[in-house]
């Protein structure tokens, strides 16, 4: 924790006391912020050497150009670009390692990497929707294991953001063409908000649904593994797949 401190402290002097041209700041900033943000991952045999590569290639750079001031000599300030430009590199590199790694800690069931990882991402890792679907349902599915603060607010800010999504005119869907013929399926696990989500737009449009339980339910996994599906919610309507929430694509097929 110590050396924490005394490093967020030589990086706070470094990018504000020295007055960096603007573009430099930029690329920096988020650089030397996230070798902070990576400690939790060091007491990880996997992650471990990775980390520690990206950490002291770092912690060089602003040992080297910590005097840096916006009249130096252009050289040493290109030579400074050139640096940040290659640690930017290898930071994108370790970001792409540990995406990996999330997908194989959820399927090993090890909680307490996946806390760890997730503590060093930003806004950025989760523009994905299948990696952010992937943590969401993991998380909900281990929280009372350790709740983390991060995940709460994200999770809340994100669907109260999500306004559910209306057709422009009520619709009963019991009153459309194929209504009785229809056949709607939903393929999920307890644990999904979204599957949650599709649940309840169902019930308030009064669709007729069969439900199975992915990690129970023999005939859902098939159905999975028939339509080739890499997400879940999965809802099938009329052979008509949709992954994830999608009420305006749910809306469209139902119609029919």
């Amino acid at each position: 924790m110590m050396l924490r401190l005394i490093f967020l402290l030589l990086f706070s002097v470094t990018l504000f006391a020295t007055h960096y041209p603007q573009p430099y700041h930029t690329l920096a900033e988020p650089l030397f912020k996230a070798r902070v943000q990576l400690d939790p991952l060091v007491y990880h045999d996997t992650f471990r050497e990775k980390v520690l590569h990206y950490q002291r290639h770092a912690d060089r750079i602003l040992g080297h150009y910590y005097r840096l001031k916006r009249n130096s000599d252009p050289k040493t300030l290109a030579a400074y670009k050139d640096a940040l430009i290659a640690l930017k590199v290898e930071y994108t590199e370790l970001k792409h390692f540990l995406h990996r790694q999330l997908d194989n800690v959820i399927q090993d069931d090890n909680y307490d990497a996946f806390i760890s990882i997730i503590t060093t991402m930003d806004d950025a890792d989760y523009s994905n929707p299948y990696r952010r679907e992937s943590i969401y349902t993991y998380y909900q599915a281990h929280r009372h294991e350790r709740p983390s603060a991060c995940l709460d607010r994200r999770i809340a800010e994100e669907y109260q953001a999500i306004a559910a999504y209306t057709p422009e005119k009520y619709v009963d869907y019991r009153h459309t063409p194929n209504a009785r013929y229809r056949e709607v399926i939903l393929i999920t696990i307890p644990q999904s908000p979204y599957g949650e989500k599709v649940r309840r737009f169902f019930k308030s449009h009064h669709v007729r649904f069969t439900a199975y339980d992915l990690n129970k339910d023999a005939k859902g996994e098939a159905l999975f593994d028939k339509h080739r599906a890499h997400r879940i919610p999965l809802v099938i309507i009329d052979n008509h797949t949709i992954e994830g929430y999608n009420a305006y694509e749910m809306d469209r097929l139902l119609r029919r």
